[in-house]
C-alpha cells in the first residue's frame, strides 16, 4: 500500500462525461491508510463537511484483511488484470465496484464541491474553498509534499509568517489551507502523542513554537480530534 504519486485512476464525481458517477449518499467508500499525512486532509474534510454519513470511510489495514481484499477487488475491476499497488487515500464506488479516483486533489475538491457541505457545529455552512480563497489555497497546497510530508523551509516559512499574525493560514477564518497544513505539520512530528519525534526540518525551524502550538490547538478541535484519534490511534 502507498499513496498515490501518479494517480492510477482520475475520475470525479458529477462531472460531464457519462462515466454515471455522481453524489448519492451512501455510494462511496474512501480507503485512507492511517499516519499519513493525505489520509488526515480527507479524514479531517470529511468530517468538517458533515459527510461522516454520506460516505463510508474505511481504514486500510495489510494484506488479507476484508478492506485490503475490498479494495484490490475495485482496483482488479476498474482495470483488468490490474497487478499495481494499492495507491490511497481512494474513492470507490460501491455500486460498481469500481475505483473512481485516487487522485487526492481530485477527491478533495469533489467532497466539497459535489457533495456541498452539510450544518456542522464545528463549520456550519462555511466553505472550506472558498471563491476568493481559491487561488491561494491551491498555490498553498502545491507546495506541500503529502506523499513523504518532508517540506523544504517554503512551505514552513509561509505558514509561520501568517500565524505569527492571523489566527489561521488564509486569515480569520478556517479552510482547506488549514488542514492542509496541520496535516503535514502531524506527518512532520508536531504532536508528541502520535509517537514520532518531529523531522529535522520542523525540529530545527524558528517558527517550531508557533507552528506546534497552532497544530495542537487545532488538534482539541472536534474533526481534528476524531481524526487523529482514527489514524494514530491517540485517546
Amino acid at each position: 500500500m502507498r499513496e498515490a504519486v501518479e494517480p492510477v485512476e482520475r475520475q470525479r464525481i458529477g462531472v460531464a462525461g457519462g462515466h454515471g458517477f455522481y453524489p448519492a449518499p451512501h455510494r462511496y467508500a474512501l480507503y485512507l491508510t492511517p499516519r499519513r499525512a493525505d489520509a488526515l486532509r480527507v479524514a479531517v474534510t470529511v468530517r468538517l463537511l458533515g459527510l461522516g454519513e454520506t460516505l463510508a470511510v474505511v481504514p486500510l489495514e495489510g494484506p488479507g484483511t476484508p478492506a485490503y481484499e475490498n479494495l484490490r477487488c475495485a482496483y482488479e475491476a476498474t482495470r483488468r488484470h490490474y497487478a499495481g499497488p494499492l495507491t490511497v487515500p481512494a474513492l470507490c464506488d460501491r455500486w460498481t465496484g469500481r475505483v473512481v479516483s485516487n487522485h487526492t486533489p481530485d477527491i478533495l475538491r469533489d467532497l466539497h464541491g459535489r457533495f456541498g457541505p452539510a450544518e456542522t457545529a464545528e463549520c456550519g455552512a462555511c466553505a472550506l474553498r472558498p471563491a476568493a480563497l481559491a487561488a491561494e489555497t491551491d498555490r498553498l497546497e502545491a507546495e506541500w509534499d503529502f506523499t513523504g510530508a518532508v517540506p523544504g523551509t517554503g512551505p514552513l516559512d509561509a505558514v509561520a509568517a501568517r500565524l505569527r499574525r492571523e489566527p489561521y493560514v488564509c486569515g480569520e477564518r478556517l479552510t482547506a489551507a488549514d488542514v492542509d497544513a496541520w496535516s503535514a505539520l502531524v506527518a512532520l512530528g508536531a504532536l508528541p502523542e502520535t509517537g514520532g519525534t518531529p523531522h529535522e526540518a520542523l525540529a530545527r525551524h524558528s517558527g517550531r513554537e508557533v507552528l506546534t502550538a497552532w497544530a495542537r490547538g487545532l488538534a482539541g478541535r472536534p474533526a481534528f480530534k476524531e481524526a487523529l484519534a482514527e489514524a494514530y490511534g491517540v485517546a
